[in-house]
């Protein structure tokens, strides 16, 4: 199943669910642009895809509170807590390289 077509029925499902006259609270979409480009994403412990596609397709969550980590090889790993409000936040981070 394509991931149009498991957004769709995933919004046609919470509608389904949704009590007449209140209205779905509008996703976190979160736009990662690192350096380097194929850094790994992690969210909240769970892998959450790599900055060359999150830089194109911010990928969707809840708002709220959530633990970043962001990792490269020969990087050091970044650390941090956002706090997504609903909408698309976009967040540029430089690994720093480990030295020889």
């Amino acid at each position: 199943m394509g991931v149009r077509a498991a957004a769709l029925l995933l919004a046609l499902a919470l509608l389904g669910c949704a009590k007449q006259g209140t209205v779905a609270p509008e996703p976190a979409r979160l736009k990662v642009i690192a350096t380097p480009a194929e850094a790994s994403v992690y969210i909240d412990g769970h892998y959450f895809g790599r900055a060359t596609v999150l830089s194109q397709e911010p990928k969707a969550l809840a708002p709220g509170v959530h633990l970043m980590t962001v990792t490269a090889d020969d990087h050091f790993p970044h650390d941090m807590e956002l706090d997504l409000p609903a909408g698309t936040t976009t967040l540029s981070i430089q690994l720093r390289p480990i030295p020889p």
